[in-house]
């Protein structure tokens, strides 16, 4: 029951003057706050909450005002009180009371969002603060005035540039808000109303997703303008090549990021094209669909594939790291776009690897394009005034001929010989002839089973590691393990280029073998340097379908380097449990009977997912990354409510997963999440439990 005393000037209304929100369930606590109170010379509002669920209860929070919080004297439940009250308090600065019993020292209580801390017995010093907390959270909302007007300001500017040819918008989070008619017709849709509320990153081609969230958080975090280029996908899933400008926005709310944007079409600012040539960048399995299927369109067009492969990715990745490199690699990318022209096609084959099929007038022209262009890429300056590099190429070119159901081994040709060009110095361009190709039947997965076989036998594949964060204080070192193919350049490639094939090929349990034994490793590298830690390591469907057999391997991998099972934990995806629940059970209920630990990942993406736990046996929840974003609707929001209560009931640890941004962090905090991970965390590192020691060989 909340209780409203005025200490000052009786029927002063609660939030029109100052107030002073005393969180706490001590009668003592209480009456010292307002017994000091009673000395002041401002009118001032005392609020009693017992609980710090009651904040969200009080009008008072939204003027002038400071919470006064006297929380829990155990260590964990102190913190999270803090951690509530400081997502409700707004722009009101915490003060937190000890009556010594306070569950944190006054250092926590600031690193947590505490504005002070200080001791009751102290009278004068409690006043002290008191009045001056009271005028850091006038200042803050003198503060949140000014920028409100600002913003207002912001939004009649808006609405001139509206009316001019620019694509511009705002972005709050990540959705469209005040869209000029030109930024509406470049995402796809007929008039501002139908953009208004659209999620941009929604529009954003999937391989560029990431780098568009991290250039969001760049602008909000460092309040400092980001440009990139990307594609665009539009409503009928076509792409195109755009630039955007992005600089910081005024915030209305101090929980809302603004973002102000323009698009630029990439081919406009050349004169060439209208941006309705259909999907820009493709990857490799679109590429090994239209291979299977191209051939010439017309009679008097010769049809020609090249090769592009980028010379020292690896030094390159080493020199800028990998998200500048992937960068500059984009940009090769756009410039090889560029040079297209009629029905040209260019797709992204691996890290600084593309292919072109292009069509010309005589084989004389395919041949004259390759060697001009591999000439023009030496000559270009890739990236902007802060950062550029030149790079070379090694590019291999040949006429398709034989029939559509060769263009797999022509392509495979080309491969190997700007491969060797590559070991030659690069920089050079090859001719290939395509009669009689060693394998005329080669399927479309076929280079790289043929990759993923020799990088097996041969210890091609690494790990890298993103730490799982607590929230709670548990300074237990938790990591997810995250797979990569090092390819014959030493670049590091995502499973999403290999993964499709290794399925198709059915060979997922040997590399879920390969992951689960270096997972092995590292755990008993770092167990002899006196470090626990415990890995998260993903469980394949094919490997959950055979369970015996892997949990018969398991166990004479485990003779081999002895750990404790605890250390692993493994991962079962959601919706594999639910096509296979049967197999899924029983291996993970045989897992936990030899005392591994199991974890459901993308947990709730329907709402019959909590039925999951009373089928097999689970240690750790992961939650589907939707719920990380910061909007969800309303059904997502319930549902997350009865995951949260449903884990609780079962005393089981829930993870959210990709957390973007420090909001969602604390939004997912407040409901009750135990452990994060993500980018704005921590970025997956390779080097991050370095082996010392050489792996068994397999």
């Amino acid at each position: 029951m909340n209780q409203h005393t005025t200490a000052s000037q009786p029927g002063t209304g609660v939030g029109k003057t100052l107030a002073i929100l005393a969180v706490t369930a001590d009668d003592t606590v209480f009456e010292r706050v307002r017994d000091v109170l009673e000395d002041s010379d401002d009118p001032v509002d005392l609020v009693r909450a017992e609980d710090p669920t009651q904040l969200g209860e009080q009008d008072a929070i939204s003027g002038v005002a400071v919470v006064a919080l006297h929380c829990h004297a155990d260590d964990s439940r102190a913190r999270r009180e803090l951690g509530l009250v400081h997502g409700l308090a707004g722009v009101a600065p915490i003060l937190v009371l000890d009556n010594a019993d306070a569950g944190v020292d006054a250092s926590t209580a600031r690193e947590d969002g505490a504005w002070d801390m200080v001791a009751t017995a102290d009278r004068e010093l409690l006043r002290l603060r008191l009045r001056q907390a009271l005028e850091v959270g006038r200042v803050r909302v003198e503060l949140q005035d000014a920028a409100q007007r600002l913003n207002q300001t912001q939004r009649r500017l808006d609405v001139l540039l509206s009316h001019g040819q620019d694509a511009r918008a705002t972005l709050v989070g990540q959705r469209v808000a005040e869209p000029s008619p030109a930024f509406a017709r470049l995402i796809g849709v007929k008039d501002i109303e139908s953009a208004r509320g659209i999620d941009l990153l929604d529009r954003v081609a999937p391989h560029d997703r990431s780098r568009f969230s991290e250039a969001l958080d760049q602008v909000a975090t460092q309040q400092s303008d980001a440009s990139l280029v990307f594609d665009l996908t539009t409503h009928l899933n076509h792409r195109q090549s755009v630039r955007a400008l992005l600089t910081p926005g005024v915030a209305e709310k101090s929980d809302e990021r603004r973002t102000n944007v323009v698009l630029q079409l990439v081919d406009s600012e050349n004169g060439a094209g209208d941006g309705s040539r259909g999907p820009a960048l493709d990857g490799r399995m679109a590429l090994h669909s239209v291979l299977s299927q191209t051939v010439s369109r017309a009679k008097e067009y010769v049809l020609g594939m090249v090769f592009v492969a980028v010379d020292e990715v690896a030094g390159l990745q080493d020199q800028y790291g990998l998200a500048e490199s992937d960068l500059l690699l984009q940009e090769v990318g756009l410039y090889l776009i560029q040079a297209l022209r009629g029905e040209d096609r260019v797709f992204r084959f691996a890290a600084g690897e593309y292919v072109m099929i292009v069509e010309r007038h005589s084989a004389n022209e395919i041949e004259e394009f390759a060697q001009s262009l591999q000439g023009a890429l030496a000559e270009e300056a890739f990236g902007d005034e802060h950062q550029s590099a030149a790079l070379t190429a090694s590019l291999a070119y040949c006429v398709l001929s034989g029939g559509s159901s060769q263009n797999d081994a022509h392509l495979q040709r080309l491969m190997n010989a700007a491969y060797e060009l590559r070991e030659q110095g690069g920089n050079a361009c090859r001719k290939c002839t395509v009669d009689s190709p060693a394998d005329a039947s080669a399927g479309a997965h076929d280079v790289w089973v043929q990759r993923l076989r020799d990088g097996l036998d041969q210890d091609r594949f690494s790990l890298a590691y993103q730490g799982v964060t607590s929230l709670a204080g548990d300074s237990q070192p938790y990591f997810d393990v995250l797979l990569r193919y090092v390819d014959d350049r030493g670049a590091l490639v995502r499973p999403g280029e290999f993964l499709p094939a290794a399925e198709h090929a059915q060979m997922m349990p040997d590399i879920d073998r390969w992951v689960v034994q270096r997972a092995i490793d590292v755990i008993w590298q770092q167990k002899a340097k006196n470090t626990e830690i415990i890995l998260f390591v993903k469980l394949s469907p094919a490997t959950i379908e055979a369970g015996d057999t892997f949990t018969q391997w398991l166990a004479q991998a485990i003779e081999q380097r002895p750990i404790d099972p605890s250390a692993l934990i493994f991962s079962f995806r959601e919706d594999d449990v639910r096509s296979n629940s049967r197999a899924s059970g029983q291996l993970a209920q045989a897992l936990a009977d030899a005392g591994y630990r199991v974890a459901l990942t993308h947990y709730g993406s329907t709402p019959k997912a909590v039925q999951i736990l009373d089928r097999m046996p689970a240690h750790f929840i992961k939650l589907a990354p939707d719920f990380a974003r910061q909007i969800l609707g309303r059904e997502q929001d319930e549902r997350l409510a009865h995951i949260i209560a449903s884990a609780r009931e079962r005393g089981i640890p829930l993870i959210a997963e990709q957390i973007e941004d420090a909001n969602s962090m604390a939004r997912l905090w407040q409901a009750g999440i135990n452990y994060v991970q993500g980018h704005f965390i921590q970025e997956p590192d390779t080097e991050a439990l370095a082996d010392d020691t050489a792996a068994p060989t397999l």
